[in-house]
């Protein structure tokens, strides 16, 4: 047995962690002296503190640790665990780039002396009528910025039969941080058969269109005319809304959001 003070020095941890893990019942003593209240540690309590630290430092919380101890009994328990965690943090950082690209889109717009939330004035909006497409398609419910893998699995699945530019189908009224009814999709020469894909005809019809330069956080700006130009114009907007990305983001490289041009389709009756 290690008194408190030999098993801290043993395994890097402070008395206070020590007693702290104690109270929240991560790593219990060995043996408590009952009348000095002295505690004492096992050899197999130093592999007990040995994964709860590499679980510290791998970013895990005090009651996550609690619970990890007390359900893993064995390597594969505990690799799903961290399998999770990796899976949370690499969406934090996805998170965060997102956060980043917009400070320093921010910051960038502000040192050329140009205006926050405002379009150029020379973009215009045009009526068009839109014919009939082949394409295939791949709809899901999930969040705007997960339609980069699905255009990645259908470039892949159509190859060469791709013609024109990549284009999503928004089939909801209103925005959505999560649960959106999205639809990505390409047009296509012929129809692929293959079980993960949809392919049919699409039909077109008469459209309203705005040409929006610039990040997708911006995008709602370009939204705001077409809304308010269809409004005075007494046009019904029919679902879905088509945005077609006439030079966006690569498969590897995102590029300048700066330099994106998105072609919006408002179809209307």
């Amino acid at each position: 047995m290690f008194s408190i003070g030999e098993f801290s020095r043993i395994t890097q941890l402070s008395i206070k962690a020590l007693r702290l893990y104690h109270e929240k019942g991560i790593l219990v003593p060995s043996k408590i002296d009952l009348e000095s209240n002295y505690r004492y540690y096992s050899t197999k309590s130093m592999e007990q503190a040995t994964i709860i630290k590499q679980l510290k430092d791998m970013g895990f919380s005090l009651d996550e640790i609690k619970g990890i101890v007390r359900e893993c009994s064995d390597d594969l328990e505990l690799m799903r665990h961290v399998e999770i965690k990796l899976k949370e943090v690499s969406n934090t950082l996805r998170e965060y780039e997102l956060l980043k690209d917009k400070l320093e889109l921010f910051l960038d717009n502000i040192y050329k002396g140009e205006k926050m939330n405002d379009i150029s004035a020379d973009i215009k909006i045009e009526q068009e009528e839109i014919g009939d497409i082949t394409i295939c398609g791949i709809r899901f419910l999930g969040r705007y910025d997960e339609v980069g893998p699905k255009f990645g699995k259908l470039f892949k699945i159509c190859g060469h039969n791709i013609i024109g530019k990549p284009f999503s189908l928004y089939f909801d009224g209103e925005y959505k941080e999560e649960n959106a009814d999205i639809e990505t999709c390409v047009a296509v020469k012929r129809l692929v058969n293959d079980k993960e894909i949809d392919c049919r005809v699409l039909k077109g019809g008469k459209a309203v269109t705005i040409i929006h330069k610039g990040s997708y956080s911006d995008i709602g700006q370009s939204y705001g005319k077409l809304y308010e130009y269809c409004r005075n114009n007494n046009m019904e907007i029919l679902l879905p809304i088509r945005e077609e990305y006439l030079k966006g983001p690569g498969m590897i490289f995102k590029g300048n959001p700066k330099k994106y041009i998105t072609k919006i389709y408002m179809f209307y009756s």
